[in-house]
C-alpha cells in the first residue's frame, strides 16, 4: 500500500497528483447514486465525498503553508557549470 510511504515523506507541491483520482473515487460514486444505486452506495458516496474535501482540503493548506514558508518554488540550482 501506498500510504505508510506517502506520510513518510515530506509534503511537496507534487502531493496535487493525487487529488485527480481522489476527486473522481468522490464523483464516480455520486454518479452511482444519481443513477439509483441505493443501500450502501450512498452510505458509501457521503463518506467519499467527506474524505475527498479532507484530501484535498489538507494538500491546499499544506501548499498555502509551503508558500508561506517560500518553499513552494526551489530555487535553481547555482554553480559554475564552465568546467
Amino acid at each position: 500500500m501506498l500510504l505508510p510511504w506517502l506520510f513518510q515523506q515530506p509534503f511537496t507541491a507534487s502531493y496535487w497528483a493525487f487529488t485527480l483520482g481522489v476527486a473522481a473515487l468522490s464523483l464516480s460514486s455520486l454518479h452511482f447514486v444519481e443513477r439509483g444505486m441505493t443501500g450502501v452506495m450512498e452510505k458509501m458516496a457521503i463518506l467519499l465525498f467527506v474524505g475527498a474535501n479532507i484530501v484535498i482540503g489538507s494538500i491546499a493548506l499544506g501548499t498555502v503553508r509551503l508558500l508561506l514558508r517560500g518553499k513552494l518554488i526551489p530555487l535553481p540550482a547555482t554553480g559554475d557549470r564552465s568546467k
